[in-house]
C-alpha cells in the first residue's frame, strides 16, 4: 500500500510539470510567433543607437541622453516628441550650406513654442545637431567647443549643438560623412536616414510625411 501511494504521488507530480512545461512552451511559441522585433542600427525601422554628450543650448553645456527622451512603447496618437539629427562639421562646406539655406527657415517651422508647420496634438519636434570631427588634426580643420558655440550663433539657430568632436557617437552610428540626417520618431524607431534615402529623398520630405498634420 506504501508503495503504491509513492508511485501514485510521483506521478502526479510528473503531470503537473509536464503541464507547466507545455504552458510554457506554448507561451514563448505565441510571443515569438505574435512580436515584431525591432533591432539596434541606423537603417529605417531600426531602433536608433545610443546617442549622448554634452549639449549647448546657447546658455550652458548640459548633459544630453537620446534614450532619456524616447518612449519605447509609444504608439500614433500618444503624445511625443519626434527627433530630427544632423551629424554634423562645423567646418564642413556643405555644413555651412545646409546651416543657412535649410536649419535656419526649417526651425522656425518646426521647433519652439510656435512652429509655423500644424502638428497633431501633443506632438513636438526638436533638432539635435551633432559637431563631430571629420579631419581632427588637419590644417585649418579648427575644433573645440567653442567653434561649436561661434557656429550656432553665427547661423542664428536655436536648437541644441552636441560636442562629439571625440567621436563615440559618430563611431557608433558609423558616420562617414557630413551632413548626415536621421529622422526619429518617439519610440526610437528612425523614420528616415541619409544612406537609406532614395535620390531626391530629404529629410524636410519624410518629416511632412511622417510627422502627423493637426488642424490648420
Amino acid at each position: 500500500m506504501l508503495r503504491r501511494n509513492i508511485c501514485n504521488e510521483a506521478g502526479a507530480r510528473s503531470d503537473g510539470l509536464m503541464i507547466v512545461s507545455v504552458i510554457f512552451i506554448t507561451a514563448f511559441t505565441y510571443i515569438a510567433l505574435t512580436t515584431n522585433p525591432v533591432y539596434t542600427g541606423i537603417g529605417v525601422g531600426d531602433r536608433a543607437p545610443g546617442l549622448s554628450g554634452e549639449v549647448w543650448d546657447g546658455t550652458s553645456w548640459t548633459d544630453f541622453d537620446l534614450q532619456e527622451n524616447i518612449d519605447p512603447m509609444w504608439s500614433e496618437g500618444d503624445e511625443g516628441t519626434y527627433f530630427m539629427v544632423e551629424f554634423m562639421d562645423t567646418n564642413c562646406g556643405f555644413c555651412q550650406t545646409s546651416a543657412k539655406e535649410y536649419l535656419k527657415p526649417e526651425q522656425s517651422r518646426w521647433t519652439g513654442e510656435n512652429p509655423t508647420r500644424p502638428m497633431g496634438e501633443n506632438i513636438t519636434v526638436e533638432f539635435l545637431a551633432v559637431s563631430i570631427a571629420l579631419h581632427a588634426g588637419a590644417d585649418g580643420w579648427d575644433y573645440g567647443q567653442d567653434e561649436i558655440k561661434d557656429f550656432r550663433t553665427e547661423y542664428e539657430h536655436t536648437f541644441s549643438y552636441m560636442d562629439d568632436q571625440e567621436n563615440d557617437n559618430r563611431d557608433e552610428w558609423g558616420i562617414s560623412g557630413t551632413p548626415t540626417y536621421f529622422l526619429i520618431a518617439p519610440n526610437g524607431v528612425i523614420l528616415y536616414a541619409t544612406p537609406d534615402a532614395e535620390q531626391g529623398m530629404t529629410v524636410w520630405d519624410a518629416m511632412e510625411d511622417e510627422i502627423p498634420r493637426g488642424g490648420q
